[in-house]
């Protein structure tokens, strides 16, 4: 049976692997204190037979965990991940993994990011004519004035496919926005928030088009794209039911850049606001401003994605990475306006809990969906992770820019950025994800990877700063155990690029020396690796 898992992707122990290549600042990585050295602490089990004999010495009251990572596109049964030999399989230091069922008394329920159906639609889009000028089909622009009153289409309830016009009002204009609170929501929105919303915007909007790049018709000689408005819309208005649910926080449907035209010819049978838009919900901005301003950047990063990867290049992203970017991107904007990682609304808080416990159920380069809000949170939980490992580790915003602007997706496009950033390949990337489970505080030799570091850098003439998190003084999700989740030594399935950490009681707190002998994984594809902490 499975007992409480700590997380851990992977580890090649490369020697000469350094992070004096990163075009960026390391601010606090003075936290790499620990008295053995990254050799002493990190092994990759090289196999000249189908086992391999692993000794540590010189332990002090150490935890050795088995790392291993399928470094492949494909999910492994248990029978080809290969084990420890001769070692206990219980590990009653922790008891055993509550079911996935949510516990209301240990954790809260966070609001969905998202339409169900924008991460479909962005992923699988009907054609896009790109032109410099906007198309004639699309409306005459008139400016907006405070107090003007425009019709949106929007759903009854999210994602109810039944579509009504609600009238909205003009109700605060920034540099960067229009904010539209719709008539009669039943959480009453004051001009005081709607300002509130404005000015955070214009904070967010150029941080985020320095880091990322332009939304479709944006920038400098833009056209306004299809609504000719050089500003966003933001339209606040009831996303949700009434049954009290968190309900989705806010989204970007890349539909409203189409006209309906474009739309029924593609058999798509929704309703286009023709603007670059974004909806948000009013109930959750009075309760949780932060969750919000934090949304914006999110949703912002799709709609630049949109017209960086889709409209430009002619690509649509896979939701996995276009998750990952609009989740980096709140990392990397939201403390500017005032969401720092100790801060609810900040990723760091709001997913990382989530990725500790549920960090072997999805592979980093996967998206599984769900139907539940447990599932949809733990698969945010593990997208984000990875991303904000990969910012930390591999050259700092720097990274994330050369990811958002390059001409390719997903794992092409992370390898060509990490190469001309980094100076490394996806590969090394991937099998070293697991340092960053595992070393953190004054338990990370010098030279490992860890999620423990602050790292400042500019990109676009901006400055940005990733702030350092000890994931072992964080509680998983769903009970009240602190750091990543441990499994026992029994072989488990894995799922594609993903890792599992194991251990066993005869492995924790050990002094001496301590020798492992493994078997061979049957898929070369799996690799082993033995960590000290």
């Amino acid at each position: 049976m499975r007992k409480n898992k700590f997380f851990i992707l992977g580890i090649i122990a490369l020697a000469a692997f350094t992070l004096g290549f990163i075009s960026c600042d390391i601010e606090s990585d003075s936290s790499s204190s620990s008295s053995r050295s990254y050799n002493e602490s990190v092994q990759r089990v090289v196999f000249a037979e189908n086992t391999a004999t692993i000794s540590f010495y010189n332990l002090n009251s150490n935890d050795i965990f088995l790392v291993k990572v399928n470094t492949t596109s494909n999910a492994m049964p248990a029978a080809s991940t290969g084990r420890a030999l001769n070692v206990s399989l219980d590990l009653t230091k922790n008891e055993a993994v509550p079911s996935r069922s949510l516990l209301e008394s240990q954790t809260r329920t966070l609001p969905q990011i998202g339409h169900p159906q924008a991460a479909k639609f962005s992923a699988n889009p009907p054609p896009f004519t790109r032109s410099v000028a906007r198309s004639a089909e699309y409306p005459v622009f008139n400016p907006a004035q405070l107090g003007d009153q425009r019709s949106f289409w929007v759903e009854t309830v999210i994602d109810s496919g039944v579509w009504v016009q609600r009238t909205a009002t003009l109700m605060a204009t920034g540099r960067n926005g229009n904010i539209w609170i719709a008539d009669g929501v039943r959480t009453p929105i004051s001009t005081a928030q709607a300002r509130s919303l404005s000015e955070r915007f214009d904070i967010i909007y150029p941080a985020a088009t320095s880091l990322l790049g332009f939304e479709f018709g944006g920038g400098p000689g833009g056209h306004g794209g299809v609504d000719g408005d050089p500003k966003v819309q933001i339209l606040v208005y009831d996303i949700n039911d009434t049954q009290g649910n968190p309900g989705v926080a806010g989204y970007f449907w890349a539909k409203d850049l189409f006209t309906q035209a474009q739309l029924s010819s593609a058999g798509v049978s929704v309703r286009t606001n023709l603007a670059e838009i974004f909806y948000i919900d009013a109930n959750v901005f009075t309760i949780a401003p932060d969750f919000i301003y934090s949304t914006l950047v999110h949703e912002l990063q799709h709609m630049i994605n949109f017209n960086v990867k889709t409209i430009t290049h002619n690509i649509a992203s896979e939701t996995w990475y276009n998750e990952m970017l609009s989740m980096v991107a709140e990392d990397l904007i939201s403390p500017k306006v005032g969401i720092n990682s100790t801060n609810s609304g900040h990723p760091v808080q709001a997913r990382i809990p989530n990725f500790l416990e549920a960090y072997d159920r999805i592979g980093a380069t996967e998206w599984l969906g769900g139907s539940s809000m447990e599932d949809i949170s733990d698969q945010y939980g593990v997208t984000y992770a990875f991303g904000a490992y990969l910012v930390r580790n591999f050259g700092g915003p720097s990274l994330i820019r050369e990811i958002s602007l390059n001409n390719t997706i997903g794992i092409d496009s992370i390898s060509s950025a990490l190469f001309n950033v980094a100076g490394v390949t996806f590969e090394e990337a991937i099998s070293r994800f697991g340092e960053a489970l595992i070393f953190s505080g004054n338990s990370r030799p010098g030279g490992g990877m860890s999620f423990d570091r602050t790292v400042s850098g500019s990109a676009g003439g901006t400055r940005y700063t990733a702030q350092a998190f000890d994931i072992w003084t964080m509680r998983q999700a769903r009970n009240n155990r602190t750091g990543p989740a441990v499994y026992v030594l029994t072989p488990y399935s894995m799922r594609p690029h993903s890792v599992l950490v194991q251990s066993s009681n005869d492995w924790q707190n050990v002094s001496g020396s301590l020798s492992v002998t493994l078997e061979r994984p049957a898929n070369e594809g799996v690799e082993l690796f033995l960590m000290v902490r």
